[in-house]
């Protein structure tokens, strides 16, 4: 069995080009990219600087009095809490010798070695699915060995009891109490916090469209969200004419990456971890952002170009990204960060 390479040649790979016939397959399918739905995706002009700041801003609710005589209150307008995000730049390449090129029996597989379209986005999307994963954390070391911090706005995790306001001394929470297994109880204590715990930065409450239920991919707790979401009663049943009140309240958002550690390998301890958010409103919802320096791009060589070593004919593929995460707040996402 040959070793993992990085530069693709006959003499490593020597299965691509002997004498014996096989049929190559690639192993398995890529994880499904879904976690950018939960973000706000900001596409970020050249020019423009390897960082973006974004603000809160609130106003008070209420009218005062206006006594006879009297001037009228003034309203108080603050700007709240604010956090910036920094572009990183993500790169993957691999080398391919002229003799593989002409002499592989295997085009076809060559090729999608090569392609190297997955590289960019699968980290996107582990990148912004980790954001979640590590949300009672205020920093993780991601696969690279580089420490992230992901601090919300008021200098804490993105899931806690204690999220603070900066123009009162009230605070709120975004995390289940007791973290029970999902469960249609449960989920309505999540919803209870929707209804005690969305506060504007002067501790009066607002209000939040919570549409989608995200989880990972744990079986059960998959399931149990499906019943929960979609069953109904047969009309000739005992429970006759009894609606779901669930049913088309909420999306369901898998999240293959949820339960996994930093390089991507499984988590058992976080594999009933689910949660509620309201997204795909812009700042009327979970203000979560995920900024686009550079989409993910190849980087294909031809005879001539700069993708071609003129010394030894190896041809280079790359694959090339830039983006950023910045999570504003805690309001609008709540968790239930179940024990396994």
């Amino acid at each position: 069995m040959a070793a993992p390479v990085t530069l693709l040649n006959q003499v490593s790979l020597s299965e691509f080009t002997d004498l014996v016939a096989k049929d190559f397959k690639m192993n398995q399918t890529m994880i499904p990219i879904v976690a950018g739905q939960l973000f706000i995706e900001d596409d970020l002009a050249a020019h423009t600087g390897n960082t973006r700041r974004y603000d809160e801003v609130d106003t008070e609710t209420y009218a005062d009095l206006k006594r006879e005589g009297a001037d009228a209150a003034k309203a108080r307008v603050g700007v709240g809490y604010n956090i910036t995000m920094t572009a990183r730049r993500f790169a993957k390449e691999i080398d391919i010798t002229w003799e593989m090129r002409r002499h592989n029996k295997a085009p076809e597989v060559v090729g999608q070695l090569t392609a190297l379209n997955h590289y960019c986005s699968q980290r996107m999307e582990i990148n912004l699915t980790h954001r979640i994963t590590f949300g009672n954390a205020t920093t993780y070391v991601d696969r690279d060995g580089e420490t992230v911090t992901i601090t919300v706005g008021d200098g804490l995790a993105l899931f806690s009891a204690v999220h603070t306001l900066l123009n009162s001394t009230m605070t709120y929470s975004n995390s289940v109490a007791a973290a029970p297994v999902f469960s249609q109880g449960a989920l309505e204590g999540a919803e209870l916090l929707t209804t005690t715990s969305i506060l504007s930065n002067f501790g009066e409450r607002r209000v939040m469209d919570f549409n989608v239920i995200w989880s990972g991919n744990d079986p059960n707790t998959v399931r149990t969200i499906r019943q929960v979401l979609e069953s109904t009663a047969d009309i000739d049943a005992a429970h006759e004419g009894v609606l779901n009140v669930f049913k088309g309240k909420y999306r369901h958002i898998v999240l293959p990456n949820l339960a996994t550690t930093a390089l991507g390998a499984n988590d058992a301890t976080k594999r009933r971890w689910w949660g509620i958010a309201a997204v795909g409103q812009g700042v009327l919802g979970w203000q979560a952002y995920h900024g686009i320096w550079e989409r993910p791009n190849l980087k294909t060589p031809a005879p001539g170009n700069n993708g071609e070593d003129m010394h030894n004919d190896n041809w280079t593929y790359g694959s090339r990204a830039e983006d950023g995460v910045a999570i504003l707040s805690g309001r609008g996402i709540i968790a239930s960060l179940v024990a396994s």
